[in-house]
């Protein structure tokens, strides 16, 4: 692998991490409005920004799909592993947000942040 091939991947793998924490994050606050403020325009707007947030999701998961393409299965499920492990610390930071709980909060964050650290590359 190029140092060109692994800077594109860091920096796709650094877009989905981006587009997954942006779009999950404002599915759970846009709900929470939702839940709070149930006159007709606080719904559309909150829908609307919901309806964008999913895109941005469907974009990571349809590039996370495909950067595993080209990888033999040790290597798969490393990057499972991987997007499984920021996937479960953005949400669990989320729902500990709305919660208002602080200690979950910073153990989802602490989560997330781990999964975003890179494992060493073979040259």
């Amino acid at each position: 692998m190029t140092d060109q091939e692994r800077k594109e991947r860091i920096l796709t793998k650094l877009r989905n991490i981006v587009f997954l924490l942006l779009g999950i994050t404002v599915i759970f606050i846009s709900i929470a409005s939702i839940v709070v403020n149930t006159n007709f325009g606080n719904i559309v707007s909150n829908t609307i920004w919901i309806v964008l947030a999913l895109f941005l999701i469907v974009q990571a998961f349809m590039s996370i799909y495909h950067s595993f393409e080209p990888l033999k299965s040790k290597a798969k499920i490393f990057l499972l592993t991987d997007w499984a492990t920021i996937l479960l610390g953005i949400l669990l930071a989320n729902c500990a947000y709305l919660m208002k709980n602080n200690l979950w909060l910073i153990i989802g964050i602490t989560i997330f942040i781990a999964g975003c650290i890179p494992v060493k590359d073979k040259k």
